[in-house]
């Protein structure tokens, strides 16, 4: 019984750090995807405030 409960604690625990590492390469990937979509409204910001 106790060998069971054993194995059950590894999985979770195994489960546990593949989800972490799950959701720091999605928050990674959305951080990438805002700077790529925001860079063009930063780039005419500068180039409207260069201008003036």
């Amino acid at each position: 019984m106790a060998e069971a409960a054993t194995g059950f604690l590894e999985q979770l625990k195994s489960c546990i750090v593949w989800s972490w590492t799950y959701l720091w390469t999605v928050w990674f990937f959305i951080v990438l995807f805002l700077v790529y979509i925001l860079r063009v409204p930063l780039k005419i910001n500068d180039n409207l405030s260069t201008d003036i």
